[in-house]
């Protein structure tokens, strides 16, 4: 198999410790929502969402449990830990956010979501992304909407989802990081009466902003290669085709972009001299300013949900350190933390015991094998030293000499 070409001069190495910084996670889905197709279809959408840091192709089976997803997390860097989860009583679902290795955990129950086929046959004109797009090659721009901008006063639940969310993609760095690798955009807005948490995906698209319509539809005209080029010979000047809304393409049905979403974006472009054999070859870079007007498409999926409760450690092995329907005083608080304290004492010398009991087993399958040893070694040499007297007492006719004058008489 050949083996693929990569480029050296403009794809730089990433250290081992670049790597190791950057989040990533796993989306799973347990329970009922195995036999569940729709929300089967909604955690491989909220993978695409999640790339390109994340296992797209994972594929789970009715033996697994969640301890073997835990278990192999750590081998593989694993930071966020997502798991789609379906209650066999109510029917309701539920999303938990598990930072590994220590936690915490964030629940979320789902009120309604919509798939990402679903928000792609109510546009009109959806994008479509296939297998050689280049949208999923970096992780998405995250946007925060809701939330209070000053975290001193927010409560201490918000504080922490926040950093939770924050830390799902890896930290943008405005000197190094190019604008054109941004094609994404993962909005989490947060209602501020209801509390409700929405997820919106998006995909970033941009266009060309000039003073003429008929300058942008010329730059823009190898996009379409079915679209037929403006006749020349029919106009007397330039500026009659420039001019004329009906030289290139007629009019337009775009509709008027906003100037809201109309930036400048700088390129810069490396012009080199031609110079000779005995001299270094210098380059002149030049920026030039373009306008460009940018869009929000809608990728999906939709994702509506609230903060249920937030726990300590990992999904469902520690305490409760918030509840959205349940309120503790602090008496009850103080109860709850001295119970916790002991349950982690007792979990700590059963531990210890556990080790203990293991320790004396494998002493005593030690000292079995030392003695099973020993005596193994004691039959090898009895053996041998039967052998030495067997061979000791086994007669050898060549030892002896024949007497001739016994059998003289006889002879004669």
């Amino acid at each position: 198999m050949a083996k693929r070409r990569t480029k050296t001069r403009t794809h730089t190495k990433v250290s081992e410790e670049e790597l190791a910084k950057i989040p990533r996670s796993m989306v799973l889905r347990l329970g009922l929502s195995l036999q569940n197709h729709l929300l089967s279809q909604l955690v491989k959408d909220f993978r695409n969402i999640m790339q390109p840091h994340t296992a797209i192709n994972l594929r789970e089976r009715k033996s697994n449990r969640l301890k073997d997803f835990i278990v192999m997390a750590g081998p593989l860097g694993v930071s966020d830990l997502f798991v789609f989860h379906q209650s066999e009583e109510s029917g309701n679902i539920s999303l938990r956010l598990g930072k590994m290795p220590r936690g915490p955990t964030l629940q979320f129950r789902i009120n309604t979501y919509a798939l990402a086929k679903d928000v792609r046959r109510i546009l009109k004109r959806p994008k479509s992304l296939g297998k050689d797009s280049t949208e999923f090659l970096h992780p998405p721009l995250l946007v925060m909407n809701g939330f209070l901008t000053n975290m001193k006063e927010a409560d201490n639940h918000e504080k922490l989802m926040v950093t939770v969310f924050q830390g799902m993609f890896p930290p943008i760095q405005p000197q190094n990081t190019k604008v054109s690798s941004i094609k994404r955009v993962l909005m989490i807005n947060k209602d501020k009466e209801t509390g409700t948490i929405e997820l919106r995906h998006y995909a970033i698209s941009t266009k060309l902003v000039e003073e003429n319509r008929n300058i942008k539809k010329l730059i823009n005209s190898h996009h379409n290669p079915k679209k037929s080029l403006p006749i020349m010979t029919k106009n007397q000047d330039v500026s009659d085709l420039l001019l004329d809304p009906y030289s290139v393409g007629g009019l337009t049905s775009d509709s008027e972009i906003e100037d809201d979403a109309i930036v400048e974006i700088k390129n810069e472009q490396v012009i080199k001299k031609t110079t000779t054999a005995n001299e270094s070859a210098p380059s002149a870079s030049t920026s030039t300013t373009r306008k460009r007007a940018i869009k929000l498409i809608e990728l999906g999926p939709r994702i509506s949900m609230d903060l249920y409760k937030i726990e300590e450690g990992l999904v469902g092995s520690s305490k409760t350190i918030y509840h959205s329907q349940v309120h503790k005083t602090d008496k009850e608080l103080k109860q709850l933390n001295k119970k916790h304290a002991l349950m982690k004492q007792e979990k700590a010398q059963r531990r210890a015991l556990q080790k203990a009991n293991v320790d004396a087993k494998k002493a005593k399958k030690e000292e079995k094998k030392a003695k099973r040893k020993a005596k193994q070694n004691e039959q090898t040499e009895q053996t041998d030293d039967d052998e030495v007297e067997s061979s000791e007492d086994e007669i050898n006719p060549d030892d002896y000499e024949n007497d001739s004058d016994l059998f003289s008489d006889i002879e004669k």
